[in-house]
């Protein structure tokens, strides 16, 4: 089978991640990377044996990249390579707004493009055994309560706490609730930060139709924590998205213990974004359009907090 030629743009901690990924993969040949430090896309570009290279070098020279570049650029440069019939996997955000997610899909749609977008925990081992047990019980969730601690960084600039952290979680909730999130209302929703406009640490409380929701996220933790409960009619499940194992008690009793060893989720994500590439029909699991219904609870939720 022939190589896909695949470029990475934007090589800060995230895009390096992509290029590792790639990097040992035999299906792949990791032709250059993009980024305006030249200085450190060169080393990148030595160590790693590809070249450092403009956008408008890409067409013609790959078939998908990865856009790990930061959020507010993932608009147009996502619009640029899929109008150019470059599959995408984009890191999440999509976009920073619904709006401009929405363009995006419309665009890799009209040049029958795939549009991945990084949810990453969605590719976590132990979320996935999660949803196969909701869906072997046949149980729909009636209480969900998400906890997203990281430790303070500067890294990301320009997204507040819900689209940085919380937006992985909400993304988790909304691939759960499935139909049932035409049902979705925000109750309330509340944030702080040292900037008033941009909250480092968020809370908000949703309902759908039998399933109270609590989110909360917090980017200057001295601790990194990441905690999934979920409870039906006649189990609890506990997730620990750091550790990917997940406890499952009913009748107030332990009943099972995951015992699979880690995979990293990037690594399962790129090898379904390959997957997706090489065969355009095949529908991704964190597709451009589910990541737009994200965007719109991400905005309302946004919307509620500034408005308190």
């Amino acid at each position: 089978m022939k190589p896909l030629n695949v470029a990475v743009i934007g090589v800060g901690h995230m895009g390096i991640n992509h290029v590792k990924a790639y990097k040992k993969r035999t299906d792949v040949n990791l032709v250059g990377l993009v980024d305006p430090h030249l200085k450190q896309g060169q080393g990148l570009a030595e160590e790693y044996n590809c070249r450092v290279l403009s956008l408008d070098e890409l067409p013609g020279l790959v078939d998908a990249v990865s856009i790990v570049s930061p959020s507010n650029t993932h608009a147009k440069i996502g619009a640029t390579m899929l109008s150019k019939g470059i599959h995408c996997l984009i890191e999440k955000p999509l976009a920073m707004t619904m709006d401009q997610s929405r363009a995006l899909v419309d665009i890799a749609q009209k040049n029958k493009c795939v549009l991945l977008v990084g949810h990453i925990e969605e590719y976590n081992t132990g979320f996935q055994y999660l949803r196969e047990c909701l869906e072997k019980n046949g149980e729909a969730p009636l209480f969900i309560s998400a906890e997203r601690f990281n430790f303070g960084s500067d890294r990301i600039q320009d997204a507040d706490v819900v689209l940085d952290l919380m937006i992985h979680d909400l993304g988790c909730v909304l691939d759960l609730l499935g139909v049932n999130v035409r049902f979705l209302e925000i109750l309330s929703a509340h944030g702080s930060g040292l900037k008033p406009s941009m909250v480092d640490t968020a809370v908000a409380v949703l309902r759908t139709k039998n399933c109270m929701i609590t989110l909360q996220a917090n980017r200057k933790s001295h601790l990194r924590h990441r905690e999934f409960i979920l409870h039906t009619q006649n189990f609890s499940y506990f997730l620990n998205f750091i550790s990917q194992q997940v406890s499952v008690y009913r009748n107030n009793q332990l009943m099972s213990q995951t015992n699979h060893p880690w995979l990293p989720p990037l690594e399962h994500e790129i090898s379904h974004f390959i997957e997706c590439a090489r065969n355009p029909e095949k529908q991704p699991l964190t597709s451009g359009m589910k990541a737009s219904v994200t965007m719109k609870y991400v905005e309302a939720i946004q919307k509620r907090i500034y408005q308190s």
